[in-house]
């Protein structure tokens, strides 16, 4: 039974090897919401109704604050995943998935970066974050810095190794409650990957 989702879009290079209980969604420019939401939901299925971890492989729109106008290791302007994207004019979109999955953790670049004086615009990430979380009935776990990463070699397309979290990781809670600051997701992707996820 699957326990783990991987939910990557092929614009970022790298992979997602076969592991025991770990199901793989591969998305790209052309898969509108619909259709990600519906493999989501069946990927769900299979694992008894609820996925425990969604990891999330995606670019990041980061490199630039908004309001100052220039550029700098900033975001939270969304993330680049399928057609439409997760911004802040559509993350309403994501109830479509509410309930299936317990924790979702972003490997994105400064998904959830709010920069001084962004705060309640389009490059809020914090709230974007939090939006997710609750739309989704999920436990969010996304880092304010750009996220740096390698492949291993050896592995078809390679496979995703993040190291260390860039910046702060934060936790946002599907309750709208504050995010907290934390070390580390419960999983990450490299405990799925070396067989030591719970």
């Amino acid at each position: 039974m699957y326990k783990y989702l991987a939910l990557r879009d092929r614009r970022l290079e790298g992979g997602v090897p076969a592991r025991p209980r770990l199901s793989i969604v591969n998305v790209d420019e052309h898969t509108i919401s619909s259709s990600l939401f519906h493999q989501i939901k069946g990927a769900a299925s299979a694992a008894g109704g609820r996925i425990d971890t969604m990891f999330v492989f995606c670019h990041g729109f980061a490199g630039e604050n908004v309001n100052a106008g220039v550029s700098m290791d900033a975001g939270g302007m969304g993330l680049e995943l399928g057609r439409d994207c997760v911004l802040h004019s559509n993350v309403h979109r994501w109830a479509a998935i509410k309930d299936k999955v317990k924790d979702m953790v972003v490997y994105s670049c400064a998904a959830a970066n709010t920069e001084q004086n962004n705060a309640g615009t389009t490059a809020d990430g914090k709230y974007l974050m939090g939006a997710l979380a609750i739309y989704t009935n999920a436990t969010v776990y996304a880092a304010d810095r750009i996220q740096w990463y390698n492949t291993y070699h050896g592995l078809p397309n390679g496979a995703f190794n993040f190291g260390k979290w860039e910046g702060t990781l934060w936790r946002f809670p599907p309750s709208g409650n504050p995010p907290t600051a934390l070390n580390g997701a419960p999983v990450e992707f490299s405990d799925v990957l070396a067989g030591t996820a719970p």
